[in-house]
């Protein structure tokens, strides 16, 4: 009876520590629900504020291109106007001259014909030369046909929006890394390349402590190399036949996470 008593009570024990674990990783993820719920709302608002801020950006273009079309159009319906008039203006003069000219030819007279075909001559002639000085050269492109709107490239950018999340882990190339006595060069990939603004190096001397969660906690003895734009760096200074661990952290806006750790030693 006693033995099973002992049972029951270890039981309970059990049991009753088990409720509370279970208790606390329900509050847990009742935290996480609400905080899903707080940065959706912040992510919705977010995405609001930039879209309008396209946009506005989309709406001002617009109206400066726009203005830009109509000031073009003014520009070149002045020009073509001037044009039209100078070449109305001859063609009235010459149309005189014309109605002159066969008027004279028609005289019988030859002594008056004489006398005023001489001056009627010589003002046609100016008048030839000058009509073709004042005939403008057709040119298409002032039909306002040199000019194209052409967005495929903007199109295909706001095609391609889309929220930003954390990069994948980067993985370090151990079989790429070189080293020397006091260098080590580290070699790693990543998938999400496009996606990483930069990438950060920790290392720190291998302790052949097993549990990399406790060293890595102890974030007193790494090293940090921040803002590397390369997917490999060399880091100078190191212990002469001393293994070192490292770690490469792919980060952008939306987050980082690092690499499995490499292990990486001196000459």
């Amino acid at each position: 009876m006693f033995g099973d008593m002992q049972t029951l009570e270890t039981n309970l024990t059990n049991l009753v520590k088990r409720n509370s674990e279970l208790e606390n990783q329900m509050a847990k993820l009742i935290q996480i629900c609400q905080q899903v719920e707080v940065n959706t709302a912040m992510h919705e608002a977010k995405l609001m504020e930039e879209c309008d801020e396209l946009m506005e950006i989309i709406r001002q273009r617009k109206q400066v291109i726009a203005v830009k079309i109509k000031e073009t159009k003014v520009m070149k319906l002045r020009k073509l106007a001037q044009q039209v008039a100078n070449c109305r203006q001859c063609l009235e003069r010459s149309t005189v001259l014309i109605n002159q000219a066969e008027h004279i030819l028609k005289e019988n007279d030859h002594a008056r014909f004489l006398q005023t075909a001489r001056n009627v001559a010589e003002r046609v002639a100016m008048a030839t030369a000058s009509s073709q000085v004042l005939i403008p050269d057709i040119n298409f492109n002032d039909a306002f046909e040199n000019f194209a709107l052409d967005f495929s490239r903007e199109k295909k950018l706001l095609e391609g929006l889309d929220y930003l999340t954390a990069p994948n882990p980067p993985s370090v190339r151990e079989e790429l890394c070189t080293a020397s006595h006091d260098t080590i060069t580290v070699h790693w990939i990543s998938e999400d390349e496009f996606s990483v603004s930069s990438y950060e190096l920790q290392y720190t001397i291998f302790t052949g402590q097993a549990n990399f969660i406790s060293l890595y906690n102890s974030m007193d003895s790494w090293m940090i190399v921040p803002n590397i734009k390369q997917n490999h760096y060399t880091v100078h200074g190191l212990q002469s036949g001393t293994r070192y661990i490292f770690l490469v952290k792919a980060i952008n806006q939306a987050g980082s996470r690092n690499s499995e750790p490499a292990r990486l030693k001196t000459n």
